[in-house]
């Protein structure tokens, strides 16, 4: 593509980006400076739109940046932003302040980064399997109902509800908690050999029914139900003017309420530091009218998981991207201090 279609491309995407507007030759002409006539741009539309990367809605209408449009724009074209200084200092101060549980940590970042961006938040709580543990609660709900309360080296608070099989005594679901957090703080489950676990019996012999339960609560879920996806934003991303449409709305509504179908989505989108997926690029037919920025936190060095925003394609790239990798900096450096 040589430099003045660039440079039409790049002004149509900026454009439309900004209004939401189909852009036109005129408009391209009086706002950008591109140094040629109203009628040599229309002919560069033209010749871009043909190539691909421009798109006419309507017939009497200007063009909008396609799929591949996009494309080219974010890999060859966009320039580099800092977020603005105010931004990052009040997030440095933010993140700054020690929480107890990593939950909180994600909950936060979504909603800094669905305020910040007016698209949907998504934040992947870390895997945590195989759990260390660190402590453990059985708190009683009813006669025959309790919950587990699991706190893990990494930080986290896993609640598991346990289904007694006699009725107990707060004092004896205490004493289990007391033996369970002595016996087993810094081992996985998988690491309770034989030995171990005959000698948790031998302990609590006279509530040994009580202890199988809370042993049974203990073991990892079968589903991937505590890597959870926290979802912040749906307001915010629906005032979009892509969103006015109702049927298109609720159809990306209907995905993102999916757990299964938000950690796929993440899953899919590779161990790179920081990803972009614009239109048909996304797995999911009800989400080709949108992008997703995503960039990884780490835990210990290793990735831990994702951080994405959801919006329609219509979205500043330069803007999202830096502000994706500085959150992704600052939650690395507040969970590593969670946990140590």
């Amino acid at each position: 593509m040589d430099r003045r279609k660039q440079q039409v491309l790049k002004a149509v995407v900026e454009d439309y980006v900004d209004t939401a507007e189909p852009v036109g030759s005129r408009t391209l002409a009086r706002k950008y400076g591109l140094g040629v006539s109203p009628a040599t741009i229309r002919n560069e539309m033209a010749d871009l739109e043909e190539m691909g990367f421009l798109e006419q809605p309507h017939t009497s209408a200007g063009r909008i940046p396609s799929d591949r449009g996009y494309r080219f724009f974010v890999d060859m074209l966009m320039e580099t932003v800092t977020p603005p200084p105010q931004l990052v200092e009040r997030l440095r101060r933010m993140y700054a302040e020690r929480v107890d549980h990593i939950s909180r940590l994600l909950r936060q970042t979504a909603q800094v980064l669905s305020e910040t961006t007016d698209c949907l938040a998504l934040v992947e709580s870390p895997r945590v399997e195989p759990v260390t543990f660190r402590h453990l609660q059985v708190l009683p709900l009813s006669e025959r109902r309790a919950v587990l309360v699991l706190v893990t080296d990494e930080g986290l608070v896993q609640q598991r509800l346990v289904e007694l099989p006699e009725p107990a005594a707060e004092a004896d679901l205490q004493r289990i908690s007391t033996v369970l957090t002595r016996r087993l703080a810094g081992l996985t489950l998988d690491r309770v050999g034989r030995t171990a676990l005959q000698e948790l019996y031998n302990e609590l012999a006279a509530c040994r029914a009580l202890l199988e339960a809370a042993l049974e609560a203990l073991r990892p879920p079968a589903s991937d139900d505590d890597h959870l996806v926290f979802v912040l934003g749906t307001r915010r991303l629906f005032r979009q003017p892509e969103f006015q449409d109702v049927e298109r709305a609720q159809a990306v509504l209907g995905l993102v309420e999916q757990q299964e179908l938000v950690r796929d989505l993440l899953g899919r989108q590779g161990g790179d530091e920081l990803v972009i997926t614009i239109g048909h690029e996304n797995p999911y037919p009800d989400l080709y009218d949108c992008s997703v920025v995503s960039a990884t936190y780490r835990l210990g060095g290793d990735v831990a998981g994702r951080i994405a925003v959801l919006g329609p394609k219509r979205m500043h790239y330069a803007r999202i991207t830096s502000l994706m990798e500085l959150l992704a900096q600052l939650l690395t450096e507040a969970i590593e201090r969670t946990v140590r």
